[in-house]
């Protein structure tokens, strides 16, 4: 009684704490991405703009939609009242006051809520750069729709704050927004997820020091592309993205992506690097640079995504094969491989134990050179297999030096379309199931008290005994007035009368003849030789039953009736001759064996 309280006391302690470390696990992702935001928000404000137009380079909405679509929905207000709150700051710090920065934040969270809830739409999971489509969704909702979406409504704003020219301030708020968020929103939903520290715990050392090289190395040609403005080289970085989606997979090329948009984006604020000589403008040149990211994005992570699954395929080969290994070595069986011409390419199991050869040299002979050294019984069951190929093919065998160890082959046909391609063969000892088939066969055809064949062992013996045109007659035999001897003694006093009976007809039969217990009180014989051969069998019979009376310490009498055996007439007919002979020999007062018709 004492420990069930102490359970029940203690569970709901367990309850609270575990809830309570969820909800500062939570608090602190949020406070995390917010702090993102106000920091991303205040150093592009002050560094991309005069302090009333919008910024040319915008990231903040990333470090929201990142927690957004790494978090259950239930976390979304906290989340969004966290970044509208990150946002106030950042603008009343760095802007002029003026009552219209209130809806600033506002229309952030509300065309990142737009991205979180379209893109959770799609995936479940939010996934957002796993294959092709996720890829074009995200760009397609997070980079246009929603910065779309945003871009009217913060413009208007600006309009009536500040009186910035509505499509300039369209622009620039759209072009900043979809840049920040496809550049940085990948990278942080990983690292709000989880997936980048499990991905570098799971990475062996060398890896992770090769992972660390790429991107040092992504990031010198990253900033040397973009820190001039003499070489249009934006292919550059893509090489190096790509060799990081061959080495490293998914989440470092995400992160390859990032290093490429930050450089992008300080060159943007400097105005130099190779974008910087685009004819256009500062939106176009925003536009362009968007759409050099997408490439990126749509070029690089098809090839991560093609790698990973390699390697994981690879990696799930090579444990099934480890797998099979071990399961061949602990096998009981012996496995051989044949090709289509017969030699054997492949061996594996018990071969020793079982064959008396070991799998090498198995490997390389043709199936008759090992039929020789096996058994014939292998390339009979070859031929059979390659006639009969939809078949497997079965069949016991016993090895010379070995006569005692009964083996069993399956042979089966290796199929490529309608061509036979090879054979399997396979081995495995079958003396421990052979010998119980065998007792249980035995047990079936044998009278359990007496254990002398019953009816359904004679019926299978007479089928085996070779009566080559020899005289030979059926009988009929039941011990008389059997029910008193049970009334009297008792039924094991009985059971003991049959059983010295029918071990007295087996002795007298000898080799020659065939006995067996129908049941009951009655046995049936099989006599070889006529009529009066079988006379004199049952005149011996009474003399040792005489015998056997005196030692049971009761007299005990049988009768019985003889029918011969008739090439021409069926088995059954001859039993229910021999059957009205021992009744005819009961109504004739017992003690006495009938052998004619009447």
């Amino acid at each position: 009684m004492t420990r069930r309280y102490t359970e029940q006391f203690a569970m709901p302690s367990q309850d609270i704490i575990l809830p309570t470390r969820r909800s500062q696990h939570r608090v602190a992702l949020a406070l995390t991405a917010a702090l993102l935001y106000f920091s991303f928000a205040a150093g592009t404000i002050l560094l991309t703009s005069d302090g009333k137009s919008h910024a040319t380079v915008w990231l903040a909405d990333a470090a929201v939609l990142a927690l957004l679509l790494s978090r259950p929905k239930s976390d979304w207000p906290f989340a969004l009242a966290l970044g509208w709150a990150a946002n106030l700051a950042a603008n009343a710090l760095t802007r002029e006051w003026a009552p219209g920065i209130i809806l600033y934040g506002a229309i952030n969270m509300a065309q990142v809520l737009l991205a979180a809830w379209t893109l959770r739409r799609c995936s479940d999971r939010g996934e957002i750069l796993a294959n092709a489509r996720a890829t074009f969704t995200f760009l397609f909702w997070a980079g246009l729709i929603a910065p779309a979406a945003g871009a009217i409504a913060g413009s208007t704003i600006s309009l009536v704050n500040y009186g910035e020219a509505f499509l300039p301030s369209l622009e620039r708020w759209y072009s900043s927004n979809a840049l920040g968020i496809v550049i940085l929103t990948p990278f942080l939903k990983s690292c709000f997820d989880g997936s980048y520290a499990s991905a570098i715990r799971a990475r062996p050392p060398r890896n992770r020091i090769e992972d660390l090289g790429l991107l040092l190395f992504h990031a010198a040609v990253s900033a040397f592309v973009f820190g001039q403005s003499g070489l249009p080289v934006l292919f550059a970085p893509l090489c190096s993205l790509l060799l990081l989606a061959f080495r490293s997979g998914r989440l470092a090329t995400q992160a390859g992506v990032v290093i490429v948009g930050i450089s992008g984006a300080l060159a943007a604020i400097y105005h130099v690097g190779p974008v910087a000589l685009v004819q256009g403008g500062p939106v176009f040149e925003a536009i362009f640079f968007q759409s050099y990211l997408a490439i990126m994005l749509g070029t690089a992570l098809p090839v991560a995504a093609l790698v990973a699954s390699r390697a994981e395929a690879l990696a799930e080969a090579a444990r099934r094969e480890e797998l099979l290994r071990i399961i061949l070595d602990h096998s009981p069986d012996a496995i051989l491989s044949f090709d289509g011409v017969g030699g054997c390419q492949w061996a594996d199991g018990a071969t020793d134990e079982l064959l008396g050869l070991s799998a090498a040299a198995c490997r390389g002979a043709s199936i008759d050179e090992l039929a020789l050294k096996i058994s014939p019984v292998l390339a009979n069951l070859s031929r059979a297999a390659l006639a009969a190929p939809a078949e497997a093919h079965i069949a016991d065998f016993n090895l010379a030096n070995r006569k005692v160890r009964v083996l069993e082959a399956t042979v089966k046909a290796v199929m490529s379309g309608e061509r036979v391609v090879g054979i399997v063969a396979t081995v495995r000892d079958v003396t421990a199931q052979r010998a119980r088939e065998r007792e249980i066969a035995r047990l079936a055809m044998t009278d359990p008290l007496t254990q002398i064949p019953n009816r359904a062992g004679f019926d299978a013996a007479i089928e085996r005994v070779p009566m080559k045109g020899e005289a030979a007659c059926l009988a009929l035999v039941d011990i008389d007035n059997f029910k008193g001897i049970n009334d009297r003694f008792g039924h094991k006093v009985g059971d003991r009368a049959l059983v010295e009976l029918a071990a007295t007809i087996v002795r007298l039969a000898g080799g020659k003849h065939l006995v067996a217990r129908l049941g009951g009180d009655e046995f049936l014989i099989l006599l070889t030789g006529d009529i009066a051969a079988a006379q004199c069998f049952f005149g011996n019979l009474q003399q040792e039953i005489a015998v056997l009376s005196a030692s049971l310490g009761f007299e005990i009498t049988i009768s019985g009736g003889i029918a011969e055996l008739n090439a021409l007439a069926e088995m059954d007919s001859i039993f229910e001759e021999a059957d009205r002979r021992l009744y005819r020999a009961k109504r004739g007062g017992r003690n006495q064996v009938t052998a004619t018709a009447h």
